[in-house]
């Protein structure tokens, strides 16, 4: 594969297809509940069931992705997800609206975001590339919470169908879809030394519990702000203008690309993230609520394109590449899972201190990985 423009262009809209379950769920769930009548544990449960088949796509796709013509994936695993969006919006009842989400993410959002880490993967520019990808994802959670549900009385619909219309502009660049030649998928570009598959799974790792620690502060920080003396509309609004902001964090990671290597961004980013981590507590106002979120988010946004091109760089057979959104998805359901199980009285801290101890040890994770790959400058 190459970095021609158009075949980034047909990665990063793939992937913004792909992280739809992710990026609308808070709207989704509340769409449930005041366009169906839904109680909160009944719509969390369906956008959990949609993540949940979004998070095993990528497994699936590990098993086909070297036989099928990705070009054909891409265009039945759109049309999946157009077509569930179109008949769930229709939907009252709770078990088939369930099992139909978790069709499309299963066969739709899954499999388009497998195909868009192979894609992106396939570049020579991976960091950069990534970065773009990432920087695009902010920008549709960005705008969906802006703008969905469309119109504002339109219910599950005004969420799912302007998702169609996205989906349809992604499908416009099907034709841009490289196939790689290779068995399992298998794609160019410069490869450290000594990389083999177990290496790949090993970065894969370092994914996984960054995104655990992620999701141990994330599904807890509006509850932090409001705990630390802000009302729902202050901390909503915080985090709002610090999700604006971290588009930096990606876009940085664009602009400087591999020229410091990858050791160096990683360490100082997540140095950030700890420190921002540990400051996200006690009493504080809507500033300074808004500038530790912002920061956190700003160099979350920067490691995440660097971790993604490390594990696309160890990894010659393309396999743990395609896993990259199961990880992700599956460290921010860990994070929330664990923190639950150690709080004790509604203790918030927990929730910073098993963020920082998941922080750690991904950077101590990291350090061999990025070695491996040459990227340790």
């Amino acid at each position: 594969m190459s970095d021609k423009s158009t075949t980034v262009v047909a990665g990063v809209l793939l992937g913004v297809v792909g992280i739809f379950a992710i990026m609308v769920q808070p709207i989704m769930a509340e769409a449930l509940v005041r366009g169906l009548g839904m109680d909160a544990g009944s719509a969390a449960s369906i956008t959990a069931f949609e993540a949940l088949g979004t998070a095993l796509g990528p497994v699936l796709a590990v098993a086909w992705m070297s036989r099928v013509s990705w070009r054909v994936a891409a265009a039945v695993a759109i049309a999946i997800v157009i077509g569930g969006n179109i008949v769930s919006s229709w939907q009252t009842d709770f078990s088939t609206l369930a099992a139909l989400r978790f069709g499309v993410g299963l066969l739709g959002q899954g499999t388009v975001f497998a195909l868009a880490m192979g894609v992106i993967a396939g570049t020579h520019n991976k960091d950069r590339n990534f970065a773009l990808l990432i920087a695009a994802q902010v920008v549709l959670g960005i705008v969906a919470f802006v703008a969905l549900p469309f119109p504002r009385d339109a219910g599950v619909g005004g969420v799912l169908l302007p998702l169609c219309g996205l989906a349809a502009v992604a499908a416009l660049s099907i034709g841009w879809i490289p196939q790689p030649t290779g068995s399992g998928g298998a794609h160019g570009g410069a490869v450290g030394s000594g990389a083999s598959a177990a290496a790949g799974f090993y970065a894969l790792g370092v994914m996984l519990v960054w995104c655990t620690g992620l999701g141990a502060i994330w599904a807890f920080i509006k509850l932090i702000g409001t705990a630390g003396g802000l009302d729902d509309a202050a901390a909503g609004q915080a985090l709002g203008m610090s999700t604006a902001i971290a588009v930096l964090g990606a876009l940085g990671a664009a602009a400087l690309g591999d020229r410091f290597g990858r050791l160096v961004p990683v360490a100082v980013a997540l140095v950030v993230q700890l420190g921002m981590v540990l400051l996200l507590q006690g009493e504080m106002n809507q500033m300074r609520f808004a500038l530790t979120a912002a920061v956190f988010q700003t160099f979350w946004n920067l490691t995440g394109p660097y971790l993604m091109g490390t594990i696309a760089m160890s990894d010659p057979t393309g396999k743990a590449s395609l896993l990259i959104p199961t990880a992700q998805i599956g460290g921010f359901f860990l994070g929330p899972v664990i923190v639950g199980a150690l709080m004790s009285d509604g203790n918030l801290a927990t929730a910073n201190n098993v963020a920082a101890a998941f922080i750690v040890l991904a950077l101590v994770m990291f350090i061999p990985a990025a070695r491996r790959t040459g990227s340790g400058g």
